[in-house]
């Protein structure tokens, strides 16, 4: 059998009572995952805190996978400490399994540096490297590399925090040349303008400006307080789609829609009213075009893994956003739709899987929605219905906040749209409590 060893550092050391409550078990699916793959040997080297590869509850693993091998690192494992684990193990092959973070969305930097240790050390390892993962951490970065290969982006401007606000840290400047010119720099880009965190996640920290003077105005307001991106502001419709694999064999998503169902509001990766699904497969929208170009982008990075694509669709054009570059919130919905476990994906780099995902004949269609906070046993039974592919309940905890909840739900496996939009309504109507009448509505409008 062949050895192979996937691991996934977290730079998040989690609250211990923060929980995360998925359906069906991560242990489960490891197992699931495991049977599929009869001929390889799975050790999985992971932090406790992993919350999408173990079930934890209070700080321990709460239930564990029977086919495949753990390793658990404590919290604040480094690099090496990885590193020294997974040589320790001698596997064939080792494959880094990035995973998201709040914050600072740095994990995919960590496992390509612990990947090029391995490989330094003889070990056949899958993972991009260090230097893509910094083009994705750094969305300035990520601009640079997009607009130097033709790839249709948004025009942008770069603006460094410490030479912006150079009056507030040097006594002797007297001038600012560069907020000078950076002003006049927005003051010709079409308004508005998004301004956001060159390393944020998840949205954070966004401002939108309707015109120079609210840039202007945000800019020298004490609420800059980091390097950011303007970047003009696309009125058109939001998608989302996923590369998967590496070595220039891939499979790429056609692009899910991501929209709220609430009119005027942002989408927000973990809003209540933001829907997403797909897969979205109208030719009019020259989707086999965006599939192309994002094939063409994996191949220029030298991608493995999982690559997801912030898309939107302006006049009948696609324009890419953002490239995140790890397991992200389309992750659960996109395989869903594929027949396949998150998992499927990393192990599939090292044992291609017998169907051809490419083909979109070979696609399901699905739905990614949220639910409030719900007691446990019905959960456990919405989380059973044939139609259901994927709940993760998550408990968020924030210092001096009390803690919230909300569940993350895939619902699958439908031939088409239509199915799918009939199958969602009859789902909201068993359900009418915990699943609110709105998304079924506003998915039949956008549809039309």
């Amino acid at each position: 059998m062949k050895k192979v060893v996937l691991f996934s550092s977290n730079s998040k050391h989690r609250d211990k009572s923060s929980n995360c409550t998925v359906f069906p078990k991560w242990a489960a699916q490891w197992d699931e995952m495991a049977l599929r793959h009869p001929d390889l040997d799975i050790t999985l080297v992971v932090q406790l805190n992993g919350r999408y590869f173990l079930d934890v509850n209070e700080g321990e693993l709460a239930q564990k996978p029977e086919k495949i091998h753990l390793e658990i690192l404590p919290m604040e494992a480094k690099l090496d400490e990885f590193a020294d684990a997974v040589t320790n193990l001698k596997p064939d092959i080792a494959v880094a399994m990035p995973g998201p973070v709040s914050g600072y969305d740095w994990n995919g930097i960590r496992d390509a540096a612990i990947a090029e240790e391995l490989r330094r050390r003889g070990i056949e390892t899958i993972c991009y490297s260090a230097d893509t993962a910094l083009d994705c951490f750094d969305k300035w970065r990520t601009h640079q590399v997009l607009q130097k290969n033709g790839f249709r982006i948004p025009h942008a401007l770069y603006l460094h925090y410490e030479m912006f606000t150079t009056q507030k840290l040097s006594a002797v400047s007297t001038g600012n040349v560069y907020q000078e010119y950076i002003l006049y720099e927005i003051s010709k880009l079409p308004m508005p303008v998004v301004i956001k965190s060159t390393t944020g996640s998840s949205s954070m920290g966004i401002h939108i400006a309707k015109d120079f003077e609210d840039a202007k105005n945000y800019l020298l307001s004490d609420e800059l307080v980091e390097d950011v991106i303007i970047e003009e502001f696309l009125d058109g419709e939001e998608y989302g789609a996923e590369v998967h694999g590496s070595n220039g064999d891939y499979v790429v998503s056609p692009p899910y829609r991501i929209f709220n169902t609430v009119k005027g509001e942002l989408n927000d990766p973990l809003g209540a009213t933001t829907l997403k699904y797909g897969p979205i497969l109208d030719e009019k929208l020259k989707v086999e075009e965006v599939r192309a170009e994002l094939k063409r982008m994996a191949k220029i990075m030298e991608f493995s893994g999982i690559m997801e694509v912030d898309l939107v669709l302006v006049k009948g054009e696609w324009l890419i956003l953002e490239i995140n570059n790890r397991w992200s919130g389309l992750t659960t919905l996109i395989t869903a739709s594929q027949n396949r476990l998150p998992y499927d994906v990393y192990v599939e780099q090292v044992e291609k899987g017998a169907v051809d995902l490419n083909d979109t004949k070979n696609l399901s269609f699905a739905c990614q929605f949220k639910m409030p906070k719900i007691d446990m046993e019905t959960l456990t039974k919405i989380a059973a219905e044939p139609s259901m592919c994927s709940v993760i309940q998550y408990e968020v905890r924030l210092p001096g906040k009390d803690p919230y909840f909300f569940n993350d739900a895939v619902t699958g496996g439908y031939k088409s749209l239509t199915e799918l939009l009939d199958g969602f309504a009859a789902l909201q109507q068993k359900y009418p409590e915990q699943i609110p009448a709105d998304l079924v509505k506003a998915l039949r409008e956008k549809e039309g």
